[in-house]
């Protein structure tokens, strides 16, 4: 008997498309109605003395970045373990009791080393 493959439906949707409108026509649109230019992209770029801004610098060394929210992140994790740690503490602390044992001596004697004893 052969093993077939069944085919995999996918749970997969597909994106809603939308026509865009060409640029001419929106120019057109803009032009004739007077309206402000409201899409765009946002100003990257700033005033020389504020400076480059460090998420758009190439230069910025984003690994530090990275480490620096790594050990917060771990910080966090580690900080959870203690608490972890500390309630099963609490929990496991038992009370100790003493047991009193009255020794009873019931004449038995231990006969290991007995025969080198005898010997001298």
């Amino acid at each position: 008997m052969y093993k077939y493959k069944l085919p995999v439906k996918s749970t997969l949707t597909s994106v809603e498309c939308v026509e865009g409108e060409p640029i001419e026509w929106k120019i057109e649109r803009i032009v004739s109605n007077k309206e402000p230019i409201s899409d765009g992209a946002p100003e990257i770029f700033t005033e020389r003395k504020e400076g480059v801004k460090s998420a758009y610098n190439i230069r910025t060394d984003r690994w530090e970045i990275a480490t620096e929210a790594m050990s917060k992140v771990e910080g966090s994790i580690q900080a959870k373990r203690d608490a972890k740690a500390k309630i099963s503490e609490k929990k496991s602390e038992a009370k100790v009791v003493e047991l009193k044992v009255d020794k009873v001596d019931s004449g038995a004697k231990s006969t290991e080393g007995t025969k080198g004893a005898e010997a001298k």
